[in-house]
């Protein structure tokens, strides 16, 4: 019951904090339909790509969850694509049991 509870609890810490983040970057608000209990890890992993010139500015927040810091860390490195104009892209990785945050806005 106390695992139904938590999956419960990070579903709905996650559901907020992406929806703040849309909000912060001015994005439009997502349903995030594909969010599942079971599927809620520890930590979620978002990023916004970043804009580049000539191309339409990003609409949508890319995120996953995985089980340990180091995990949202790797995941964040290998999708995170930067380019000498491109500006403006910002990742965020919460600890959904800790309510702890750490984020960042990338030139």
């Amino acid at each position: 019951m106390l695992t139904v509870a938590l999956e419960q609890e990070r579903l709905i810490l996650a559901e907020r904090l992406l929806r703040e983040i849309e909000r912060r970057h001015g994005l439009p608000p997502s349903q995030h339909t594909d969010l599942q209990p079971a599927v809620v890890d520890r930590f979620l992993a978002a990023y916004l790509p970043e804009s580049r010139e000539g191309e339409p500015a990003p609409s949508a927040l890319e995120y996953a969850f995985t089980p340990t810091i180091a995990d949202a860390l790797e995941l964040l490195r290998r999708v995170i694509e930067e380019s000498p104009s491109g500006y403006g892209s910002a990742l965020y990785v919460h600890d959904l049991d800790t309510g702890s945050t750490a984020h960042g806005v990338l030139a």
